[in-house]
């Protein structure tokens, strides 16, 4: 297997490249650590916890079911599969497949420093987006590489806040545009997995089909997402350097 080197510059087209070609030549490895992500902590909280597994299927969910399946992806499936996608790119990097097992095992060891920082980069959003909006997505761009930091860099707390912020300096708006893309690429898949399976629910009254369908979109779009932003992250480092050298 050919190495990829992590540590360069890159364009909007060779991330998208590099991003989808890592994840369609290992797309196996990458649908099994996702799913063994998703799958328990979706059916936990909302198959169990939320009756999802026995309830009717409801079209307009009240503020709870909307929120806590949207904080469980931010706070725990997010974090995971990007630590499990980094490792992944390192070993690609080295000239090796990643293997599931390994890759599943070193993302988990790395969740209980991310959770922390990823708390409390989301408590800082959380205000940003109350008070007026705009600071808000100022933020979530700044602290969008905190499992990044985290895992590559070893930033703990803060720091790991304070690190992204410094990748991000001077080319927020650049930033936010990539994030932009790669989201709304994995965004539309999603939506075209998730139709037919709320339909199904719909019509069979059971809201099984609609946790299925969400499950599967994120456990197919959210490697790719993770793997993007890590591609972006080392963009940006290698810029950073270059800059100062030069």
């Amino acid at each position: 297997m050919s190495r990829l080197e992590l540590a360069r510059p890159r364009d909007i087209s060779t991330l998208f490249r590099d991003a989808l070609g890592v994840y369609l030549r290992n797309a196996g490895a990458f649908l099994a650590l996702s799913a063994a992500i998703v799958l328990p902590v979706h059916l936990i909280v909302e198959g169990v916890g939320m009756e999802q597994l026995t309830a009717g299927f409801d079209e307009s969910p009240g503020a709870a079911e909307a929120i806590i399946p949207t904080l469980v992806s931010f706070l725990v499936v997010a974090p995971l599969i990007n630590a499990i996608c980094i490792h992944a790119l390192q070993s690609v990097s080295e000239g090796e497949r990643p293997r599931a097992r390994r890759t599943l095992a070193a993302g988990l060891e790395d969740f209980a420093p991310l959770f922390f920082a990823v708390v409390l980069a989301g408590i800082g959003i959380a205000l940003g987006l109350v008070l007026l909006i705009v600071p808000g997505v100022y933020l979530a761009v700044r602290w969008y590489f905190v499992p990044q930091t985290v895992v590559v860099d070893g930033a703990r707390g803060t720091a790991a806040l304070v690190q992204s912020g410094r990748l991000t300096q001077g080319v927020w708006w650049r930033t936010f545009g990539l994030i932009l893309l790669a989201n709304l690429a994995a965004f539309l898949p999603g939506v075209l997995l998730i139709t037919p399976f709320d339909e199904i629910a719909d019509s069979s009254d059971r809201a099984i089909w609609s946790l299925v369908g969400t499950m599967t979109a994120e456990m197919i779009t959210a490697p790719f997402v993770a793997l993007f932003s890590t591609l972006l992250y080392y963009d940006l480092r290698a810029r950073k350097r270059d800059a100062m050298v030069g």
